[in-house]
């Protein structure tokens, strides 16, 4: 992997490289929900410094580029409604727009931005990306004056973009290259995905390639994480893990496999503490981890429907993939205790009986059946929140509870305000990693009280697993960067 300090950031480029040239700026503003919605504003909010970095060194045009949701073709048998009836087989989804983008930044930056819609005045789809980018081209020409923000609109909405290590992304790199000279790496959320045309391929087509703020920012905060564990004498390091289940599905990279990793570097003194309902497949497996030694086979003829739901009553568990993730929990669990490092549970549980006339949480030791879990209890939130007093380093990722419902929000709460507490207090060094922890930690208000609230969501994963991403490869060195002129 890259020396990450070697590569070229915003920082690092003199003014006379940016002023006059037209950069393309790639972000992650994928912040939508299934009705096209913008659910919580922190991955734009996040690119307004290089935005304003590139003004101030003069860009003469700042073109976005980035992309939102995953717009589906309709087959001619199952028709889109209303507004999209006439893009059955295309791309085009009105409710992935990023309009509402525009406007949001309107409203960030006190100007104006420009939006290239996908579809003309007509209120036809431009199918064909050349077509787009040759409007886009035009639109920029005639009416965006220096300094200007460009937002171009999804680029999902064509093929290309998806499929940036076959000829149609290559092409699709290409014209959207021909926008711009200078290119800028500022889409952390995004940038595993390297076979994303304006990810990858792009970057065979500009003069200079390079690092913004954000994405600077979120790099030295989790390369600081394996900086921080090879050291002798430091305080302790705590990972949080929580969501919804344990990732099985192969090529995804999930939180076990980072923890996995992570604690190849880990002492005793470090603890990982899993909340949520990714703690079930958990307790389940400290109860048959005998049979889990012995693999999947004698942990299915002992651990059986009743078995599970004596330990876990009908809380959320995948039954179709129960099994396997018991066994990826287990092997978790074997692994921490091989090395003497502490993998902690919840020791109580917000719960709801099912068929109760009113919903009521009441707290419980040991979960039976007929109960549904929903939070960490009162004790493990004080247990955990005393764990974490003295850590150096605190990896906040998932929630803990289901906390969008504020009868199950009490432990996810609890345990960001410990967290904040000793950052604050203390200098802990504190990540929310992921668009859930994210948006869970803003919409407690704690935001702007630890250190890094991230935009990444895999890419944070696939960094801590691999310390670095594909990516990253394709951007320039400080040496490069600084000796070309660009024409």
């Amino acid at each position: 992997m890259v020396n990450l300090s070697e590569l070229a950031t915003l920082n690092d480029i003199d003014e006379k490289q940016i002023r006059g040239q037209s950069v393309l700026l790639r972000t992650s503003f994928d912040a939508f929900d299934e009705q096209g919605q913008i659910k919580d504003g922190l991955r734009i909010e996040t690119a307004e410094g290089t935005i304003r970095m590139l003004k101030q060194k003069g860009a003469r045009r700042i073109i976005i580029m980035t992309y939102a949701g995953r717009p589906e073709k309709a087959p001619a048998k199952e028709p889109k409604l209303g507004d999209n009836a006439r893009y059955v087989g295309v791309l085009y989804d009105k409710r992935f727009s990023l309009r509402p983008t525009a406007d949001y930044l309107h409203g960030l930056l006190r100007e104006k931005v420009h939006f290239i819609a996908a579809i003309d005045d007509d209120g036809e789809f431009y199918e064909d990306a050349g077509s787009y980018i040759s409007h886009a081209a035009e639109y920029i020409e005639k009416k965006a004056r220096n300094g200007d923000v460009v937002l171009l609109d999804n680029l999902r909405f064509w093929e290309g973009e998806n499929n940036g290590d076959k000829e149609v992304g290559k092409e699709f790199a290409r014209l959207i290259a021909s926008l711009g000279t200078v290119y800028v790496q500022d889409g952390f959320a995004q940038a595993h995905r390297v076979n994303n045309a304006t990810v990858g391929e792009i970057t065979r087509h500009v003069k200079i390639k390079i690092l913004g703020l954000q994405f600077k920012k979120e790099i030295e905060y989790l390369r600081s994480i394996f900086d921080n564990l090879l050291e002798r004498d430091r305080k302790p390091f705590i990972f949080i893990i929580g969501g919804k289940k344990i990732e099985t599905k192969p090529g995804i990279v999930s939180k076990i496999e980072v923890a996995s990793k992570l604690m190849d570097n880990m002492q005793p003194k470090d603890s990982i503490f899993v909340g949520g309902a990714m703690a079930y497949p958990f307790l389940i497996a400290h109860e048959y981890l005998e049979y889990v030694k012995q693999g999947k086979d004698a942990l299915v003829a002992h651990a059986r429907g009743k078995q599970i739901k004596g330990i876990v009553g009908d809380s959320y568990l995948e039954w179709e993939q129960v099994h396997d993730q018991v066994m990826v929990a287990g092997s978790m669990l074997l692994k921490a205790e091989s090395k003497r490092i502490e993998v902690q549970l919840p020791v109580d549980h917000g719960v709801f009986a099912i068929g109760a006339k009113k919903p009521e949480v009441f707290y419980v030791d040991k979960i039976s059946e007929g109960m549904v879990a929903g939070d960490i209890g009162p004790k493990t939130v004080e247990l955990w929140s005393r764990s974490l007093k003295g850590a150096h380093t605190i990896l906040l990722a998932g929630p803990v509870g289901w906390y969008e419902n504020e009868l199950f929000s009490a432990g996810s709460l609890g345990i960001v305000e410990a967290t904040a507490a000793e950052t604050q207090q203390n200098g802990t060094v504190s990540i929310a990693a992921g668009g859930d922890t994210a948006e869970m930690v803003r919409s407690f208000g704690y935001g702007y009280k630890l250190s890094l609230v991230s935009i990444g969501g895999g890419a944070t994963l696939e960094f801590l697993l691999h310390g670095g991403l594909p990516s990253l490869e394709l951007l320039d060195r400080k040496e490069t960067a600084e000796k070309t002129v660009v024409m």
